[in-house]
């Protein structure tokens, strides 16, 4: 007797194996009744990926950085689902202009399989593995599987192998509990379509949610890169008379959008809906076929070489192309002279969840802008670099030019770099930062151009800025909590004295908002626990909206928190949210929920304490600089004042609020130079 693969024989209980309601009628049904019957079980694809949304938001945003790093996109499936994830990634190639070796789809079976069944083969772990381990995964790529029931073999073996390199991986199942589903991908996708207009055939509302879902992940992705400009393909390539003829539309289109919003620039080239269509497949064909770079030069009447550059510098995102073309933001930016008429200087803020640089003149900001997670110790060093690199050039976006002085890579020459990144008072790879940054920016931190510290040490130019006070605290309390003391020496340079907290969330955070979210979760799982055995259960308002967020059931809950789908940290962090808006609402605050509150900003006032006395900083004469998410919320900030005139901490000579740490920094810097010189 043949014996089965393990769970086989529990097939027949996944939801899509089981049999439709409507099989009992089906084979009766007239023709237009069975079309009609179809297209209603159909209809449930797109709620159902709705609930799904959040998840596959949050797998973008974690799938874009990679792709500006380098990174691939695998797709890995058996039958249907194979076929589904290779024709997605056969068609990103001419549609958005990326590497198609960096698209990949990987279906049980090989490319025969794509055309022709080859059922057994989805039976293999170890060939999910193999095939996997032969691409050589990084932590820069993502690898998606798609398996329906959620427990086919091929892709399960492919999963395990990206899990153990560090890829960032995601999984898009029908079924729950699912063995993939336990494996700890990073992101789970579960569209819960119930059984099949045929029992089984997951070819149907599976396969579609399926390929909307994946057409949704890369179509997205590819917006967010900068691969579209107003729900056009501009990065299409025109490589056959089709597309040839939606390349001039969409250059004709790109101008009359920039015509409605006051452009074109002064040295546009005629107007292209006048141009005969031979003059725009020659400036196509100039382009070597790149429709994007063709609409550079149509509404900026650039050089071919020159467009490119100006593309490149912007990472190909034609948004920002546009803005470079406009005057710059700053006046310290000569046109006459094609050069900046003072020095440079930059300040990185790395944090959690995003990275914001500021570069300021010795008069000035002059632009800032955004990007991804700063945080050292979370994010691999070269996604860091390429987070770094695109706020950056963002920033520069809304001053270039193409004569200015350059260092190297469309990068200025900064007269100094500051970078603070959250993780890095800890960290014990600091040399392959320093060297990173230092290639990058053409600074030293041997000879002080370049100075790296951790995130919180940024809010220590606010001291250097504030020519009343020479002493400070700093106190940042947002998913993590940390304070630090500063003084102004005779040089005018700001130095550290003191340090409380930055434990991190696995021995401390006390006051946080990871810390408030986990004390809300604590009082849920308290109640859930008490409730055993009556037939009541008692959850207070508190408890009832946090068990909503966390969007799952009572059953199981603690093992959804501890081993997630998504990043623990944040979700709980996220809960802070739930909080503050209840204990701080205007009409009957939750005591329950005003109760933690309190006890984060006693908890905040612990951290305060050791550095707040008259041997380190005298609140009297020093500034209480506050930064993070909590201490923008005024209730907070009062709640949090009190406490400290409660436990012995009077008032400070000035107490600020620091939106953005970059700013300060980098005027800072400015600073110091013109004070020098």
């Amino acid at each position: 007797m043949a014996t089965s693969l393990p769970e086989v024989d529990t097939l027949g209980q996944l939801q899509t194996e089981a049999p439709n309601l409507l099989a009992h009628s089906i084979d009766t049904l007239n023709t237009l009744d069975l079309c009609k019957a179809f297209n209603r079980e159909e209809e449930r694809v797109c709620p159902a990926i709705a609930c799904c949304l959040p998840v596959i938001a949050s797998l973008i945003e974690d799938l874009v950085p990679r792709l500006h790093a380098g990174g691939r996109l695998i797709y890995v499936g058996a039958g249907n689902s194979g076929r589904v994830g290779f024709m997605d990634c056969s068609e990103l190639p001419v549609t958005f202009s990326v590497e198609d070796d960096r698209f990949l789809a990987i279906v049980a079976g090989g490319s025969e399989a794509i055309i022709k069944a080859q059922e057994v083969a989805e039976d293999s772990e170890e060939d999910g593995s193999t095939q996997l381990e032969r691409l050589k995964i990084t932590s820069n790529d993502t690898v998606i599987g798609i398996s329906a029931s959620g427990r086919t073999p091929f892709v399960l073996g492919a999963l395990r192998v990206a899990i153990r390199q560090g890829a960032l991986t995601a999984s898009i199942t029908n079924t729950t509990p699912s063995t993939i589903g336990s494996l700890g991908v990073t992101h789970s996708i579960v569209p819960l379509l119930g059984p099949e207009f045929l029992a089984g055939s997951t070819r149907l509302k599976c396969g579609s949610a399926a390929k909307q879902i994946l057409n949704m992940i890369s179509t997205c992705s590819m917006i967010e890169m900068g691969k579209t400009y107003h729900g056009l393909m501009i990065d299409v390539r025109a490589k056959n008379h089709k597309l040839l003829a939606r390349g001039r539309r969409i250059i004709r289109q790109v101008h009359h959008i920039l015509q409605e919003k006051g452009h074109p620039f002064d040295e546009t080239i005629q107007n292209p809906y006048t141009i005969e269509d031979s003059v725009l497949n020659d400036l196509i064909e100039q382009c070597g076929g790149k429709v994007k770079l063709a609409c550079s030069v149509a509404v900026s009447g650039l050089p071919v070489d020159v467009a490119k550059n100006r593309l490149d510098l912007v990472n190909g995102n034609y948004h920002l192309f546009i803005e470079s073309l406009q005057p710059a933001v700053s006046d310290k930016f000569s046109k006459k002279s094609g050069q900046f008429s003072e020095e440079l200087f930059l300040a990185i803020d790395g944090g959690g969840t995003k990275c914001a640089v500021s570069i300021a003149s010795q008069t000035g900001i002059v632009a800032q802008a955004y990007a991804g997670a700063g945080n050292f110790h979370c994010v691999p060093i070269d996604i860091l670099m390429n987070h770094i690199e695109s706020a950056v050039m963002k920033a520069l976006s809304l001053v270039s030019d193409e004569s200015r002085p350059l260092y190297s890579k469309g990068m200025p020459k900064f007269a100094a770099v500051w970078a603070g990144l959250a993780g890095l008072q800890h960290a014990n790879r600091r040399e392959c930062l320093t060297k990173s940054m230092e290639q990058l920016f053409g600074v030293s931190a041997e000879d002080g151009t370049l100075r790296l510290s951790s995130d919180s040490e940024l809010l220590s130019a606010h001291i250097g800025l504030d020519d009343s006070v020479t002493h400070g605290i700093s106190l940042i309390a947002g998913t993590g909590s940390v304070a630090t003391a500063f003084k102004q020496d005779s040089n005018g340079d700001v130095i550290q004295i003191g340090r409380a907290g930055g434990w991190g969330s696995l021995l401390g955070d006390q006051g946080s908002a990871f810390d408030i979210g986990k004390q809300a979760v604590q009082a849920l799982l308290t109640s859930l626990e008490l409730s055993q055995g009556t037939e009541v259960e008692c959850l207070s308002e508190l408890e009832r909206e946090v068990l909503a967020s966390l969007g799952h059931r009572k059953e199981g809950l603690l093992s959804h928190i501890l081993f997630p789908e998504t990043d623990t940290k944040k979700t709980i962090a996220d809960l802070a949210k739930v909080v503050t808006r209840l204990g701080f609402r205007a009409t009957n605050p939750d005591p329950q929920a005003l109760e933690i509150l309190t006890s984060a900003a006693r908890s905040l006032v612990r951290i305060v304490r050791p550095l707040a006395k008259k041997q380190i900083c005298d609140p009297a004469t020093s500034s209480l600089i506050l930064s993070g998410a909590l201490t923008k919320i005024p209730d907070f900030q009062n709640l949090l004042l009190d406490e400290l005139s409660w436990h012995g901490i009077y008032a400070f000579k000035n107490v600020v609020i620091v939106d953005d740490p970059s700013s300060d920094a980098a005027l800072f810097l400015a600073k110091r130079v013109s004070r020098k010189s």
